[in-house]
């Protein structure tokens, strides 16, 4: 995968990419000898949202702050779930049915790997600056609500 900013871990790879993510090579990222189960993650782009039609959306990324706040949220994830870890978003336009995210982790037992992957997307929507811009029929543009980054 191409990535234009990458940080690599003892536990995790993690990373942002210009347009959509790739959803095939992701399991010899995480692949251990020692883990039985891999679980996986894909955000897809869908054709709607809040009842409007949807056609792609533009993902507008502070990328510094995005690659360490990634950095950060997989060294937790790796601290609390004995895992290998792999954490992928886009930057730029990703048409309905292309992939915006894109997560996997293994694990010894399934449970640590479907946890760590449920937390890491919970998390990563909330915590890392990654602003989303709907294009719908007509290219008309819509600013999706996110959440604040700050703590107060």
């Amino acid at each position: 995968m191409d990535l234009f900013a990458r940080n690599d871990g003892e536990h995790y790879v993690c990373g942002l990419i210009d347009g959509p993510c790739q959803m095939e090579g992701l399991g010899p990222l995480v692949q251990d000898a020692a883990h039985g189960a891999i679980a996986q993650f894909f955000g897809v782009v869908r054709n709607h949202n809040e009842g409007l039609s949807a056609e792609a959306v533009d993902y507008d990324v502070h990328p510094e702050l995005a690659l360490k706040t990634l950095d950060e949220l997989c060294q937790e994830l790796c601290t609390n779930y004995p895992v290998k870890l792999v954490m992928i978003h886009s930057r730029g336009l990703v048409r309905v049915g292309e992939a915006s995210v894109v997560i996997a982790a293994s694990s010894a037992h399934r449970k640590d790997a479907l946890d760590a992957v449920s937390e890491a997307i919970d998390q990563l929507k909330i915590r890392v600056p990654i602003w989303k811009k709907e294009i719908g029929p007509d290219d008309e543009l819509r600013w999706l609500d996110g959440h604040s980054l700050r703590k107060d």
